[in-house]
Protein backbone atom coordinates (compact mmCIF):
# COMPACT_ATOMS: atom_id res chain seq x y z
CA UNK A 1 0.00 0.00 0.00
CA UNK A 2 1.64 3.30 -1.23
CA UNK A 3 1.24 5.93 1.28
CA UNK A 4 1.51 9.53 -1.01
CA UNK A 5 1.44 12.94 0.63
CA UNK A 6 -1.15 14.80 0.33
CA UNK A 7 -1.87 19.23 -0.77
CA UNK A 8 1.55 20.91 -0.15
CA UNK A 9 1.63 24.03 2.03
CA UNK A 10 3.84 25.86 3.95
CA UNK A 11 4.04 26.38 7.60
CA UNK A 12 5.23 30.01 7.41
CA UNK A 13 2.08 30.88 4.90
CA UNK A 14 0.15 33.78 6.26
CA UNK A 15 -2.45 34.41 3.01
CA UNK A 16 -5.81 34.70 5.08
CA UNK A 17 -7.85 31.07 4.30
CA UNK A 18 -4.38 29.05 4.52
CA UNK A 19 -4.73 25.74 7.05
CA UNK A 20 -2.36 25.92 9.68
CA UNK A 21 -0.60 23.54 11.92
CA UNK A 22 1.05 24.35 15.30
CA UNK A 23 3.01 21.08 16.06
CA UNK A 24 3.25 20.48 20.15
CA UNK A 25 3.89 16.68 19.23
CA UNK A 26 6.22 14.73 20.86
CA UNK A 27 8.90 13.65 18.86
CA UNK A 28 10.76 9.93 19.31
CA UNK A 29 12.81 8.44 16.50
CA UNK A 30 16.18 10.82 14.83
CA UNK A 31 18.49 8.95 11.77
CA UNK A 32 21.50 11.06 10.00
CA UNK A 33 22.90 8.96 7.42
CA UNK A 34 25.94 12.28 7.04
CA UNK A 35 26.59 15.84 8.59
CA UNK A 36 23.91 17.14 6.14
CA UNK A 37 21.16 15.01 5.83
CA UNK A 38 19.01 13.30 8.48
CA UNK A 39 15.65 12.71 9.46
CA UNK A 40 13.54 12.98 12.72
CA UNK A 41 9.99 11.39 13.28
CA UNK A 42 7.46 11.13 16.01
CA UNK A 43 3.47 11.73 16.96
CA UNK A 44 0.39 11.76 14.07
CA UNK A 45 2.57 10.69 11.29
CA UNK A 46 5.00 13.64 11.30
CA UNK A 47 8.34 13.11 9.72
CA UNK A 48 11.32 15.83 9.66
CA UNK A 49 13.73 16.15 6.52
CA UNK A 50 16.73 18.10 6.68
CA UNK A 51 19.40 18.52 3.60
CA UNK A 52 21.77 21.31 5.09
CA UNK A 53 22.88 19.95 8.25
CA UNK A 54 19.29 20.87 10.30
CA UNK A 55 19.50 24.76 8.97
CA UNK A 56 16.45 23.62 7.34
CA UNK A 57 13.43 21.12 7.56
CA UNK A 58 10.82 19.65 5.16
CA UNK A 59 7.63 18.67 7.47
CA UNK A 60 6.20 14.94 6.06
CA UNK A 61 3.26 13.15 6.50
CA UNK A 62 3.63 9.66 6.62
CA UNK A 63 0.44 8.90 4.84
CA UNK A 64 -1.30 7.02 8.48
CA UNK A 65 -2.07 8.93 11.81
CA UNK A 66 0.79 6.43 13.93
CA UNK A 67 3.15 7.45 16.30
CA UNK A 68 6.30 6.58 14.64
CA UNK A 69 8.64 5.32 17.09
CA UNK A 70 11.89 4.30 15.56
CA UNK A 71 13.63 4.83 11.66
CA UNK A 72 16.25 3.05 10.02
CA UNK A 73 18.28 4.41 6.86
CA UNK A 74 21.07 3.27 5.06
CA UNK A 75 21.54 5.66 2.62
CA UNK A 76 20.07 9.20 1.92
CA UNK A 77 16.61 7.85 -0.17
CA UNK A 78 16.21 4.28 1.91
CA UNK A 79 14.89 3.81 5.00
CA UNK A 80 11.87 1.99 7.03
CA UNK A 81 9.90 3.42 9.79
CA UNK A 82 8.14 1.61 12.73
CA UNK A 83 4.81 2.61 14.63
CA UNK A 84 2.67 1.80 17.43
CA UNK A 85 -0.16 0.01 15.58
CA UNK A 86 2.02 -2.45 13.97
CA UNK A 87 2.97 -0.91 10.72
CA UNK A 88 6.91 -1.25 8.84
CA UNK A 89 6.78 1.70 6.48
CA UNK A 90 9.77 1.94 3.80
CA UNK A 91 10.43 5.58 1.80
CA UNK A 92 12.62 5.20 -1.82
CA UNK A 93 12.40 8.85 -2.36
CA UNK A 94 13.99 10.26 0.84
CA UNK A 95 10.43 10.62 3.03
CA UNK A 96 8.48 12.09 0.08
CA UNK A 97 6.19 8.91 0.24
CA UNK A 98 5.78 5.80 1.85
CA UNK A 99 4.68 2.53 1.48
CA UNK A 100 3.50 -0.18 4.50
CA UNK A 101 5.21 -2.93 3.86
CA UNK A 102 3.57 -5.23 6.79
CA UNK A 103 0.98 -4.66 9.41
CA UNK A 104 1.72 -6.86 13.18
CA UNK A 105 -2.23 -6.28 14.26
CA UNK A 106 -2.39 -5.25 17.83
CA UNK A 107 1.66 -5.17 18.40
CA UNK A 108 3.46 -1.87 19.04
CA UNK A 109 6.24 -2.00 17.19
CA UNK A 110 9.43 -0.34 18.77
CA UNK A 111 12.61 -0.33 16.72
CA UNK A 112 13.81 -1.63 13.90
CA UNK A 113 17.33 -1.74 12.44
CA UNK A 114 18.82 -2.41 8.73
CA UNK A 115 22.37 -2.95 7.96
CA UNK A 116 21.79 -2.81 4.39
CA UNK A 117 19.07 -2.57 1.59
CA UNK A 118 18.09 -5.83 2.15
CA UNK A 119 18.61 -7.01 5.71
CA UNK A 120 16.77 -5.66 8.78
CA UNK A 121 14.66 -6.35 12.26
CA UNK A 122 12.09 -5.22 13.71
CA UNK A 123 11.27 -5.62 17.40
CA UNK A 124 7.90 -4.90 19.39
CA UNK A 125 5.59 -5.91 22.04
CA UNK A 126 4.25 -10.39 22.75
CA UNK A 127 8.47 -10.65 21.88
CA UNK A 128 7.60 -9.83 18.17
CA UNK A 129 10.91 -10.51 16.19
CA UNK A 130 10.37 -10.17 12.54
CA UNK A 131 13.49 -10.37 9.84
CA UNK A 132 14.02 -9.12 5.87
CA UNK A 133 16.63 -10.24 3.93
CA UNK A 134 15.46 -8.96 0.74
CA UNK A 135 14.27 -5.28 1.51
CA UNK A 136 10.61 -5.65 3.68
CA UNK A 137 9.27 -7.39 0.59
CA UNK A 138 8.87 -10.27 2.73
CA UNK A 139 8.62 -10.67 6.90
CA UNK A 140 9.40 -14.24 8.71
CA UNK A 141 8.68 -13.92 12.18
CA UNK A 142 11.60 -15.67 14.73
CA UNK A 143 11.48 -17.09 18.01
CA UNK A 144 13.28 -15.96 21.50
CA UNK A 145 14.40 -18.95 22.74
CA UNK A 146 15.44 -19.85 27.16
CA UNK A 147 12.88 -16.57 28.45
CA UNK A 148 12.13 -17.82 31.75
CA UNK A 149 9.06 -15.87 33.20
CA UNK A 150 5.43 -15.79 33.61
CA UNK A 151 4.55 -13.03 30.44
CA UNK A 152 6.50 -12.72 27.70
CA UNK A 153 8.57 -9.84 27.81
CA UNK A 154 8.01 -6.80 25.02
CA UNK A 155 11.09 -5.82 23.26
CA UNK A 156 12.10 -2.53 23.11
CA UNK A 157 15.39 -1.91 20.95
CA UNK A 158 17.77 -3.92 18.08
CA UNK A 159 21.15 -3.29 17.31
CA UNK A 160 22.07 -5.47 13.85
CA UNK A 161 25.77 -5.82 13.64
CA UNK A 162 25.50 -7.53 10.23
CA UNK A 163 23.34 -9.82 8.61
CA UNK A 164 23.69 -12.86 11.12
CA UNK A 165 24.40 -10.78 14.31
CA UNK A 166 22.30 -8.93 16.07
CA UNK A 167 21.22 -8.45 19.76
CA UNK A 168 17.93 -7.32 21.31
CA UNK A 169 16.96 -5.81 24.49
CA UNK A 170 13.85 -5.53 26.42
CA UNK A 171 11.51 -5.92 29.67
CA UNK A 172 12.55 -8.02 32.96
CA UNK A 173 16.04 -7.90 32.31
CA UNK A 174 16.19 -9.32 28.48
CA UNK A 175 18.89 -9.47 26.83
CA UNK A 176 18.90 -11.73 23.72
CA UNK A 177 21.45 -12.27 20.58
CA UNK A 178 21.77 -14.13 17.23
CA UNK A 179 24.87 -14.89 15.53
CA UNK A 180 23.20 -17.28 12.44
CA UNK A 181 20.77 -14.44 11.16
CA UNK A 182 18.04 -15.02 13.46
CA UNK A 183 17.36 -18.97 13.35
CA UNK A 184 18.16 -19.22 17.06
CA UNK A 185 17.75 -16.08 19.46
CA UNK A 186 19.43 -17.07 22.61
CA UNK A 187 18.82 -15.01 26.30
CA UNK A 188 21.88 -13.67 27.57
CA UNK A 189 21.81 -14.56 31.77
CA UNK A 190 22.08 -11.35 33.72
CA UNK A 191 20.83 -10.41 37.21
CA UNK A 192 19.15 -7.07 35.97
CA UNK A 193 15.30 -7.31 35.86
CA UNK A 194 15.28 -3.24 34.50
CA UNK A 195 13.76 -2.75 31.34
CA UNK A 196 16.18 -1.58 28.75
CA UNK A 197 14.71 0.51 25.91
CA UNK A 198 18.16 0.70 23.71
CA UNK A 199 20.83 -0.85 22.43
CA UNK A 200 23.55 -0.08 20.00
CA UNK A 201 26.99 -1.27 19.33
CA UNK A 202 30.69 -1.19 18.05
CA UNK A 203 33.44 -3.59 16.99
CA UNK A 204 32.64 -6.24 19.83
CA UNK A 205 31.75 -4.01 22.51
CA UNK A 206 27.62 -2.93 22.18
CA UNK A 207 25.44 -0.54 25.39
CA UNK A 208 22.56 -1.00 26.48
CA UNK A 209 20.08 1.78 28.40
CA UNK A 210 16.84 1.83 30.19
CA UNK A 211 14.60 2.73 33.10
CA UNK A 212 15.79 4.01 36.50
CA UNK A 213 19.24 5.26 35.15
CA UNK A 214 20.27 1.23 34.04
CA UNK A 215 23.09 1.32 31.70
CA UNK A 216 25.01 -1.69 30.96
CA UNK A 217 28.15 -2.90 28.93
CA UNK A 218 28.16 -6.17 26.71
CA UNK A 219 31.33 -7.65 25.57
CA UNK A 220 32.49 -11.60 24.28
CA UNK A 221 32.62 -13.72 27.48
CA UNK A 222 35.89 -15.40 28.55
CA UNK A 223 36.16 -18.89 28.98
CA UNK A 224 36.02 -18.41 32.83
CA UNK A 225 33.29 -16.02 32.31
CA UNK A 226 31.26 -18.39 30.51
CA UNK A 227 31.92 -20.98 32.69
CA UNK A 228 30.68 -18.68 35.54
CA UNK A 229 27.57 -17.82 33.69
CA UNK A 230 26.68 -22.38 33.67
CA UNK A 231 27.39 -23.08 37.15
CA UNK A 232 25.04 -19.81 38.21
CA UNK A 233 22.52 -21.32 35.63
CA UNK A 234 23.02 -24.80 37.22
CA UNK A 235 22.53 -22.96 40.94
CA UNK A 236 19.52 -21.43 39.96
CA UNK A 237 18.09 -24.84 38.54
CA UNK A 238 18.71 -26.15 41.61
CA UNK A 239 17.29 -23.55 43.33
CA UNK A 240 13.88 -23.71 41.83
CA UNK A 241 13.39 -27.17 41.72
CA UNK A 242 14.16 -27.19 45.55
CA UNK A 243 11.38 -24.84 46.19
CA UNK A 244 8.67 -26.53 43.67
CA UNK A 245 9.68 -29.99 45.72
CA UNK A 246 8.98 -28.11 48.93
CA UNK A 247 5.52 -26.67 47.23
CA UNK A 248 4.49 -30.01 46.57
CA UNK A 249 5.41 -31.40 50.23
CA UNK A 250 3.26 -28.60 51.70
CA UNK A 251 0.50 -29.65 49.57
CA UNK A 252 0.73 -33.13 49.93
CA UNK A 253 1.16 -33.38 45.76
CA UNK A 254 3.79 -36.07 43.85
CA UNK A 255 6.62 -33.37 42.53
CA UNK A 256 6.55 -33.88 38.77
CA UNK A 257 10.13 -32.29 37.31
CA UNK A 258 9.47 -29.89 34.69
CA UNK A 259 11.11 -30.76 31.22
CA UNK A 260 13.35 -28.70 30.34
CA UNK A 261 14.16 -28.16 26.32
CA UNK A 262 17.39 -28.24 25.97
CA UNK A 263 18.98 -25.14 24.10
CA UNK A 264 21.36 -25.08 21.32
CA UNK A 265 24.90 -23.57 21.99
CA UNK A 266 26.29 -20.78 20.79
CA UNK A 267 29.99 -19.98 19.88
CA UNK A 268 29.71 -16.73 21.44
CA UNK A 269 28.01 -15.89 25.02
CA UNK A 270 28.27 -12.05 26.27
CA UNK A 271 29.09 -11.11 29.50
CA UNK A 272 27.23 -8.12 31.01
CA UNK A 273 29.07 -5.15 32.93
CA UNK A 274 26.85 -2.64 35.22
CA UNK A 275 27.97 1.00 34.59
CA UNK A 276 27.31 3.74 36.66
CA UNK A 277 24.94 6.25 35.13
CA UNK A 278 25.23 8.35 38.89
CA UNK A 279 21.32 9.21 37.98
CA UNK A 280 17.73 7.40 38.59
CA UNK A 281 15.78 8.78 35.79
CA UNK A 282 14.86 7.06 32.95
CA UNK A 283 17.25 6.67 29.88
CA UNK A 284 15.72 6.18 26.42
CA UNK A 285 17.98 6.06 23.61
CA UNK A 286 21.74 5.92 22.96
CA UNK A 287 23.85 6.60 20.09
CA UNK A 288 27.55 5.52 19.24
CA UNK A 289 29.87 7.95 17.56
CA UNK A 290 33.05 7.17 15.28
CA UNK A 291 35.60 7.34 17.76
CA UNK A 292 33.96 4.84 20.05
CA UNK A 293 32.14 7.92 22.58
CA UNK A 294 28.30 7.30 22.98
CA UNK A 295 25.31 10.00 24.33
CA UNK A 296 22.73 8.72 25.90
CA UNK A 297 19.18 10.66 26.48
CA UNK A 298 16.46 10.60 28.76
CA UNK A 299 14.39 12.35 31.23
CA UNK A 300 15.74 15.36 32.00
CA UNK A 301 19.57 13.79 31.66
CA UNK A 302 21.79 14.14 28.34
CA UNK A 303 24.71 11.99 29.18
CA UNK A 304 28.09 11.57 27.53
CA UNK A 305 29.72 7.47 27.80
CA UNK A 306 33.07 7.21 27.13
CA UNK A 307 33.81 3.05 27.91
CA UNK A 308 32.23 2.86 31.37
CA UNK A 309 32.89 6.53 32.49
CA UNK A 310 29.91 8.65 32.25
CA UNK A 311 29.77 12.79 32.75
CA UNK A 312 26.80 14.68 32.27
CA UNK A 313 26.17 17.43 29.56
CA UNK A 314 25.43 21.29 30.43
CA UNK A 315 22.47 23.05 29.40
CA UNK A 316 22.61 27.26 29.55
CA UNK A 317 20.81 29.01 33.03
CA UNK A 318 17.40 29.80 30.69
CA UNK A 319 16.54 25.93 29.62
CA UNK A 320 14.48 23.81 31.53
CA UNK A 321 16.27 20.23 32.05
CA UNK A 322 14.53 19.34 34.58
CA UNK A 323 10.84 19.18 32.69
CA UNK A 324 11.80 17.84 29.56
CA UNK A 325 12.76 14.35 28.04
CA UNK A 326 14.44 13.17 24.85
CA UNK A 327 13.27 10.17 23.16
CA UNK A 328 16.07 9.79 20.63
CA UNK A 329 19.36 10.84 19.64
CA UNK A 330 21.31 10.99 16.50
CA UNK A 331 25.53 11.97 15.98
CA UNK A 332 26.76 12.64 12.62
CA UNK A 333 30.39 12.19 11.41
CA UNK A 334 30.90 15.35 12.34
CA UNK A 335 30.59 14.75 15.63
CA UNK A 336 26.69 16.81 15.73
CA UNK A 337 24.63 15.50 18.81
CA UNK A 338 20.57 15.84 17.56
CA UNK A 339 18.05 14.43 19.40
CA UNK A 340 14.27 15.19 19.43
CA UNK A 341 11.88 14.73 22.79
CA UNK A 342 8.78 16.44 24.61
CA UNK A 343 6.55 18.68 22.68
CA UNK A 344 8.48 19.13 19.35
CA UNK A 345 11.78 20.65 20.96
CA UNK A 346 14.57 19.44 19.21
CA UNK A 347 18.10 20.11 20.41
CA UNK A 348 21.96 19.90 19.75
CA UNK A 349 25.56 20.28 20.30
CA UNK A 350 28.94 18.48 19.59
CA UNK A 351 30.48 15.80 21.04
CA UNK A 352 33.39 17.21 21.50
CA UNK A 353 32.03 20.31 24.22
CA UNK A 354 29.55 19.54 27.13
CA UNK A 355 27.64 21.45 26.61
CA UNK A 356 23.85 21.51 24.27
CA UNK A 357 21.12 23.54 23.90
CA UNK A 358 17.44 23.76 21.84
CA UNK A 359 18.22 23.59 17.85
CA UNK A 360 14.00 24.26 17.22
CA UNK A 361 11.04 23.76 17.99
CA UNK A 362 8.17 22.98 16.36
CA UNK A 363 5.40 25.41 17.39
CA UNK A 364 7.55 27.84 16.60
CA UNK A 365 10.27 27.17 14.08
CA UNK A 366 10.62 29.20 10.99
CA UNK A 367 12.77 26.69 9.82
CA UNK A 368 10.50 23.66 8.99
CA UNK A 369 8.55 24.25 6.09
CA UNK A 370 5.44 21.77 5.58
CA UNK A 371 5.11 19.47 2.81
CA UNK A 372 2.33 17.78 3.48
CA UNK A 373 -0.38 16.81 6.43
CA UNK A 374 -2.88 14.48 7.23
CA UNK A 375 -5.52 17.41 7.60
CA UNK A 376 -4.80 19.39 3.90
CA UNK A 377 -6.02 22.54 3.11
CA UNK A 378 -8.41 24.13 5.20
CA UNK A 379 -12.19 23.66 4.16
Amino acid sequence: MLLSPVTSFSQNETEPGNFHRFWPDNLYAVEFVNDDVGFIAGYSGTVLRTRDGGENWDAFYIGRNELIRRLSFVNENTGWAVGHRGSIFHTKDAGQSWEIQKEISGVYLRDVDFIDENNGWVVGHDTSIWNTKDGGNTWLQQELLGFIGRDKPRLHGIYAKDANTAILVGEFGTIAHTENGGATWLVTPNKSKTTWLSITGSGESFYAVGLDGNIVRLSHATDEQREAIAEKLLKDAAKKEKRARAKAKRLKREYVPVKIEQLPESEIEYHVEKVDSNTSEHLFDIALADNGEAIVVGKSKVLKLIDSTVTELQTGADFPLAYIWLGGVAITPDGTIWSPGIRGLVVSGKLNEMTFGTAFNLAASKSVKLVSSRWGDEK
